[in-house]
């Protein structure tokens, strides 16, 4: 049986922080009140003692008495814990109940023809199961579709909000798409639009775009879906240098309209986690897979280091439109100081012809058509998916429509609402 009389201090202090979090998400207003008074005026004394631990052999529990619990808590104030979690702490040394996500794998397209349902629009408001289904699907595919949406103003916020609130920006809190004949945004036009990801000038773009199709085109138009993710590791394994160099080099983004919004930003292609064992942080993701393949059970297959880049991709920001020139991002000194002898503007025009190289390979995956998923959406349609992933485009249309009233409605939702609200529904129905 797991020793839990010897459990170590440390691990008792890790406990009372869990469970008192636990505990007060559940219990009344007091110990509600008591977490508000756990702040850094006190945090110096909180150092916990288990006071008293008895095991509960029917029950296969603990219970923990204190001494010097929180600000808050009485002396009869109890935590009980299951021996099996703290069996699984010690093995895995994780706090049982640790904030770890588990949840469902992002699946790359592949040459068969994505199957994806329409969701109905009364069902998706009305039936939670309904939007776990959607919601899931955004994690899953990145990509769904709503279907016989009112012609409302409203109606987009109402499919955005179930999900979480709307992030307003600078086009506002819901936006057009309408053709205009002089446009100063391509998207105005008629004319087809590349791949890309938006508001990449933004620090955190959204996570969730929301399209809603007022009315269409009369000819063309129809909108188109990239997998980027699946284009990443395609790269990854045709030419690994040309993944590190979109996976490292800073590209310059902005938009700029001096007299309204003038916004940019710095990031690679490819925004990777931070690729760390213990305390060494690879920065090559070949070399980080080989570390870990030293510390994982034989018989690794290419599923698995598929796998784990993906799982090591945070977002592809990729966008034509917004790109800035290129600048020097290595270091505080001069490119002629590094030992060389290479001059700044040498440097950085080698940096943008590598850059440039590997980012034509990028773009030749993201238009294979085998790859892709085109949909000429109807009046009533609504498509939601991933902004950081599913790269959109847009074919062109008869010039005939420019003027007229041929528009999309859109939206978008921030990162952390969507993940709080896959969260919440894949605990009530999973």
């Amino acid at each position: 049986m797991f020793p839990v009389r010897k459990l170590p201090v440390a691990h008792v202090a890790r406990l009372r922080y869990r469970y008192c979090a636990s505990s007060q998400a559940t219990s009344g207003s007091h110990q509600k009140l008591s977490i508000f008074r756990f702040n850094a005026r006190n945090f110096h004394s909180c150092v916990f003692d288990a006071r008293n631990i008895e095991v509960d052999i029917p029950s296969d529990t603990v219970t923990i008495t204190w001494n010097n619990d929180l600000v808050g808590y009485g002396e009869e104030h109890t935590t009980t814990l299951n021996i099996a979690a703290l069996q699984s702490m010690k093995e895995s040394g994780y706090t049982p109940g640790s904030q770890s996500d588990n949840f469902p794998a992002q699946v790359m397209w592949s040459k068969k023809a994505l199957n994806l349902p329409d969701y109905p629009y009364e069902q998706y408001m009305e039936d939670d199961s309904v939007l776990y289904q959607l919601v899931k699907q955004l994690r899953t595919d990145g990509l769904a579709f709503v279907t016989n949406v009112p012609g409302l103003r409203e109606s987009l916020a109402k499919i955005a909000t179930r999900i979480g609130p709307v992030k307003d920006t600078f086009y506002g809190h819901t936006w057009d798409v309408r053709t205009v004949p002089e446009a100063i945004n391509a998207a105005y036009t008629s004319h087809d639009l590349g791949f890309h990801t938006d508001l990449l000038y933004f620090h955190q773009p959204p996570h969730v775009q929301l399209l809603h199709c007022v009315q269409s085109a009369s000819s063309g138009g129809a909108s188109v879906f990239a997998d980027a993710y699946k284009a990443v590791v395609d790269l990854y394994h045709a030419d690994k240098e040309a993944f590190n160099t979109l996976a490292t080099v800073p590209v310059n983004y902005h938009y700029t309209h001096p007299e309204s919004n003038v916004y940019h930003t710095t990031k690679p292609v490819i925004d990777l986690c931070s690729l760390r064992i213990g305390n060494v942080i690879y920065t090559r993701f070949q070399d980080y897979l080989k570390a870990m393949k030293s510390h994982s059970p034989s018989g690794i297959s290419d599923e698995w280091e598929i796998s784990l880049l993906v799982k090591c991709l945070q977002k592809v920001n990729w966008g034509p439109p917004f790109f800035a020139p290129f600048s020097n991002h290595d270091g505080l000194l001069p490119a002629s100081d590094d030992g060389s002898g290479q001059s700044a503007l040498s440097a950085l025009n080698d940096k943008a012809d590598q850059w440039h190289h590997a980012a034509c390979k990028f773009n030749a995956l993201l238009q294979r058509p085998e790859y892709l998923y085109e949909r000429k959406m109807d009046p009533g349609d609504c498509v939601l998916f991933d902004n950081t992933r599913t790269l959109h485009s847009r074919r062109a249309f008869d010039m005939a429509d420019v003027g007229k009233p041929r528009w999309l409605r859109g939206t978008y939702v921030d990162k952390d609402p969507y993940l709080s609200k896959l969260r919440v529904l894949q605990a009530k129905f999973e």
